[in-house]
């Protein structure tokens, strides 16, 4: 169980620049929906990094190679991650009306670095921004000296088997903390079986993304930190967008 609030990685992302701050008292739902309009602002979005984990016993391991690729339309993200310059992993998000996942690539083997590090690719394309509505809990600030204002909001996944407790910048309209649960009673949310946070940032082409984000789960802690990012908006993406492999 998780007890403190280390880190996490919600990949993506904060993603606009013009920071339009929400009205005051704007109502939950319309709030969460300008989030929502804000991440899918027609961009995309290439990282490249590195996974550097410690296990619960504190030893560290080998840093993992990790790519990230991303294009994000309204109603729609496209995603890979590849691992260790070789493994993949391609998924298309479909939100508005119908929601649906489609698996456009799997190359991951068994045991793979997602699962030594206790996370999964679906974890990092930012999906359970779109997942249903269930509740909103008391506003809270967060970060250095409670730098940040959020709202904060319980989200379900429409396979009702999973939940998140998002914390929502009021000023960025974006993710700053989540934590992962699997269900909604007072101590499911109190023991988290993740959490996410971001630690630093980055801005390209006006496309703000996240260049340190850490993690805590049950296999120990990990930050990923990316070191070379290209972003930009526009309705078209590079031809070697999803050029993830080495």
């Amino acid at each position: 169980m998780l007890t403190k609030a280390f880190g996490v990685v919600a990949f993506f992302m904060m993603l606009n620049t013009a920071f339009s701050q929400a009205p005051a008292n704007m109502e939950s739902e319309d709030f969460l929906d300008k989030c929502r309009a804000q991440l899918l602002g027609n961009c995309w979005v290439k990282m490249e990094g590195n996974i550097n984990h410690r296990d619960l016993d504190g030893k560290r391991s080998r840093p993992l190679k990790i790519k990230c690729a991303a294009q994000l339309v309204p109603n729609k993200i496209t995603f890979k991650a590849t691992i260790s310059g070789s493994q993949s992993f391609k998924v298309e998000h479909l939100f508005g009306q119908k929601h649906d996942n489609k698996i456009l690539e799997n190359t991951l083997k068994e045991d793979n670095g997602f699962d030594k590090v206790g996370i999964k690719p679906t974890d990092l394309s930012l999906a359970f921004m779109y997942w249903d509505y269930i509740k909103e809990f008391q506003e809270d600030n967060i970060g250095l000296l409670g730098a940040f204002k959020c709202r904060v909001f319980l989200l379900g996944n429409p396979d009702g088997k999973d939940f998140v407790k998002v914390w929502l910048s009021e000023k960025y309209l974006g993710p700053l903390q989540v934590h992962w649960l699997k269900g909604i009673k007072p101590n499911d949310q109190a023991n988290p079986v993740q959490v996410l946070e971001f630690k630093d940032f980055a801005e390209k082409n006006k496309v703000w993304v996240p260049l340190e984000s850490k993690i805590q789960n049950a296999k120990g802690e990990l930050q990923i930190r990316f070191k070379e990012v290209d972003a930009a908006f526009s309705t078209t993406v590079p031809a070697d967008l999803y050029k993830t492999e080495d």
